[in-house]
C-alpha cells in the first residue's frame, strides 16, 4: 500500500495534469477563432473626414497584393464644364451648356487614349456623366462602374469611371479647410477616394482633386488652393497611415504648377515614406503643357499624376504614359488629357 506521503505526491501530479491539459484545450480553442477571424469587406459608403483624420493614429493596415500583372491605362483630364441642360443647378452662378460637339470630341478622347479607368473634373452632374457614358458605348467603350462627387452649391464635379469594379468609395464632400473665410470652410469641390480592383485582384486607390481655379474677385485664390493643399496633404496623411502596401495615385487640375507652393505641399517632404512621386507624361513633341491661356500666351502644366513610392516601384523608371495631343483635344476642353499604364 502506499504510505500518505505517496498519496499526497500522486494527487498533486494528478492536478497539475488536469492544469495542464485544461492550458492546451485553450490554447488550441484560442488558436482556432484566429484562423477564423477576417476582415470586413470595405462598404461603399463615403468615409466623413473627421474618420480618415482618425486613422493617422492608428497601426498600419498591412495590404497585400498580387505582384504587377498586364497593364491597365488610366486618363485623367479636366472635361471643360461638361454641362447638360437635364442636370439641375447648384449654385446661382450661369453655366454654359457644353455643345454636342465638344461632348463628342470628350469621347473620342477617351476612345483613342485606350482607357479603362478615366478621371474627370469640371462634371456638371449624373446627367453629365450618364451622356458622357451613352456617347462612350456607341464607340464601343464600356465603362459602367463610376463614382461621383458633388459638393451643395458647386456646379462642377469630380467622376471616376472604371471598367472594373469599385470596390470601396471613401470620398469625401465636406472636407474641412483651415483658416478659410465663414462662407466657405470646406475644399470647394471635395476628394474622389476610390479603390478600383482588377480581374487578378490587384487594387489601386484612385484619388481625385480639382483645386481652386485662378481667377477670383478679390485675388484670394492662390492663398485658397494653398489651404486647400494643406487640407489634401492632411488627408493623405491619414490614407498612407491607414494602409500600408496599397499602390495609391492621385491625380486632377491643381491649377498650379510643379514648382508652385501647393504642389510641393501635397507631394511632401523628400525621401520619406510619405512623399508622393510626380510624373511627367509628355505629348507626341515631348511638350509638357496641359493648358494655354490666350490671355497672355502662356502654356502650364496645371493637371498632374502623382503615385506613392508603394507604385513607383510597380511602374518602374519610365513608365508608359503621355499627354494626349490629337486633334479632338483641341474641341473637347482648355485642358490636355494625360494617362499612364499601372502595373
Amino acid at each position: 500500500s502506499f504510505s500518505e506521503t505517496d498519496m499526497v505526491r500522486k494527487t498533486s501530479k494528478s492536478r497539475g495534469s488536469s492544469v495542464i491539459a485544461a492550458l492546451i484545450v485553450l490554447c488550441a480553442l484560442i488558436g482556432y477563432g484566429l484562423s477564423e477571424w477576417k476582415l470586413l469587406p470595405d462598404t461603399m459608403e463615403a468615409v466623413p473626414a473627421s474618420r480618415q483624420a482618425a486613422e493617422q493614429g492608428m497601426a498600419p493596415e498591412k495590404i497585400t497584393l498580387p505582384e504587377k500583372g498586364e497593364p491597365v491605362r488610366m486618363l485623367t483630364m479636366n472635361a471643360g464644364n461638361y454641362f447638360v441642360p437635364e442636370d439641375p443647378r447648384r449654385s446661382n452662378f450661369q453655366v454654359k451648356y457644353k455643345p454636342v460637339e465638344a461632348r463628342e470630341a470628350i469621347a473620342e478622347l477617351v476612345r483613342q487614349s485606350g482607357a479603362e479607368i478615366v478621371g474627370l473634373s469640371e462634371m456638371g452632374g449624373e446627367a453629365a456623366v450618364n451622356d458622357l457614358q451613352m456617347r462612350l458605348k456607341r464607340k464601343g467603350v464600356q465603362l459602367p462602374h463610376k463614382v461621383l462627387v458633388m459638393r451643395d452649391g458647386e456646379d462642377r464635379g469630380l467622376v471616376l469611371l472604371s471598367k472594373y469594379p469599385i470596390v470601396s468609395n471613401r470620398s469625401v464632400t465636406d472636407m474641412p479647410v483651415s483658416g478659410e473665410p465663414k462662407r466657405r470652410k470646406t475644399m470647394l469641390r471635395g476628394i474622389l477616394d476610390a479603390t478600383v480592383k482588377m480581374p487578378d485582384s490587384r487594387q489601386f486607390r484612385l484619388i481625385g482633386v480639382h483645386l481652386k481655379s485662378r481667377l477670383s474677385r478679390d485675388g484670394s485664390a492662390e492663398e485658397t488652393r494653398r489651404r486647400e493643399a494643406y487640407a489634401l496633404r492632411d488627408y493623405l496623411n491619414g490614407v498612407m497611415a491607414s494602409q500600408d502596401g496599397m499602390p495609391l495615385l492621385l491625380y486632377g487640375d491643381f491649377n498650379d504648377g510643379p514648382a508652385d507652393s501647393s504642389v510641393q505641399v501635397i507631394q511632401g517632404p523628400a525621401k520619406t515614406d510619405s512623399r508622393l512621386n510626380r510624373l511627367k507624361p509628355r505629348d507626341s513633341r515631348g511638350e509638357t503643357w496641359t493648358i494655354y491661356y490666350e490671355d497672355g500666351d502662356t502654356y502650364h502644366s496645371f493637371d498632374h499624376i502623382f503615385i506613392n513610392n508603394t507604385l513607383k516601384k510597380r511602374l518602374g523608371r519610365k513608365p508608359p504614359m503621355g499627354v494626349i495631343d490629337t486633334p479632338p483635344s483641341r474641341q473637347a476642353s482648355d485642358h490636355r488629357g494625360i494617362w499612364v499604364e499601372l502595373r
